[in-house]
């Protein structure tokens, strides 16, 4: 499988030389190509690479940003997704001193990649100007757009700098998602769940509190907050719990019983973990199942990690019963380490039972 940084490549970078060129005559697509194509290139990662591709394009590009910005603006629909972002970037780097005509450009090219980087040295330099414009962006007939004044404001953006100011305080993140919080599109919501997970990890009561506010309206409101509580529900938070119907105490009246196929395991194989949950509830309860592991790390420190098994309603002496299967598997994410696992059975993100499962290392 291809890397994702590739989807830089000597081909993108011709055809991005070639069309600024028929935007601008005078540009020269051998030397952008020479300027990027470098001997370095093939070990640069993917945001060292559109870095790359920005100051290229620098070099050629009128040196005046309000010159430039019309050239960014003509040739943006031919490039889409992830490989547009270079785009945006330009903005960012060469940009900020021209914030009105940079707020306007960026509003343009989130509509065909995407601008929540860019938009992130703008709210460190002018955060209450730049906020006032992404709220009014929230209000935007196009979904890009109000995506943008969500996404781009998340203060713990994947691959994007982080926005100190707003993960101390999420007042002017939170007034955002207020105008968000029922937007019909797919593109949004995901946004917005996905913004209220990052403050979650920092303002848990504010999220809490919103989604009280919140709950119950729309179905689709109802999906925004259980993806947004995400973090605080496998935390265990009781207000999280609450809100989707699950008690924390369900597991008190509950019979388990939890064992792994085989105690011992070769990295590379699996192992196969059976369980069985009976309620003696008097009433029926929704149960999420889940399972936990605690992975032996380098120094024999523990990391841990849960895994969804399903969500039910168990009726008064009903059972519950099901195999995981769970594959010891070298990942680039995730580093395996011979010793004594353990794994717990989750119900609503609390342990009711474990098991132990010897790993060896490979022969």
């Amino acid at each position: 499988m291809a890397d994702l940084k590739d989807i830089y490549s000597e081909t993108f970078i011709t055809k991005l030389g070639t069309q600024v060129h028929r935007a601008l005559p005078a540009f020269s697509v051998a030397r952008f190509q020479a300027a990027c194509l470098t001997t370095d290139w093939a070990d640069l990662k993917l945001m060292e690479r559109r870095n790359r591709i920005t100051v290229a394009l620098h070099q050629q590009l009128p040196t005046d940003f309000e010159e430039a910005a019309p050239i960014l603006r003509q040739i943006a629909p031919d490039f889409t997704g992830l490989s547009g972002i270079c785009l945006p970037n330009y903005v960012a780097q060469y940009g900020l001193n021209h914030w009105q005509t940079a707020m306007d450009l960026l509003a343009e090219l989130t509509r065909y990649s995407s601008s929540e980087f860019a938009i992130r040295p703008f709210l460190l330099k002018e955060p209450q100007r730049t906020c006032q414009r992404m709220t009014a962006w929230s209000h935007s007939s196009d979904a890009a757009v109000r995506r943008l004044a969500s996404e781009g404001i998340r203060p713990r953006l994947p691959w994007g700098m982080r926005l100190p100011q707003f993960m101390a305080d999420p007042a002017p993140v939170m007034a955002i998602l207020e105008n968000l919080i029922a937007d019909e599109s797919d593109y949004v919501q995901k946004s917005v769940a996905n913004n209220l997970n990052d403050i979650s990890k920092d303002n848990p009561a504010v999220v809490i509190a919103f989604a009280q506010r919140h709950w119950g309206q729309r179905s689709q409101t109802d999906w925004i907050l259980t993806r947004g509580l995400r973090t605080l529900f496998k935390q265990g938070q009781p207000e999280a719990l609450a809100l989707q119907g699950y008690a924390l105490t369900a597991g008190q009246s509950m019979t388990v019983d939890l064992a792994p196929a085989q105690q011992a395991v070769t990295i590379g194989g699996r192992t196969a973990l059976t369980y069985a949950v009976q309620s003696s509830a008097a009433t029926e309860l929704p149960v999420y199942l889940g399972y936990r592991v605690h992975y032996v790390r380098l120094h024999q420190a523990a990391g841990v990690k849960d895994f969804f098994i399903k969500r039910a309603q168990i009726k008064p002496g009903q059972t519950l019963q099901g195999t995981v299967k769970i594959k010891w598997q070298q990942l680039t994410t995730r580093k395996l380490y011979p010793g004594q696992h353990r794994i717990e059975l989750l119900v609503n993100t609390q342990p009711v039972a474990a098991a132990q499962v010897d790993l060896h290392a490979e022969v």
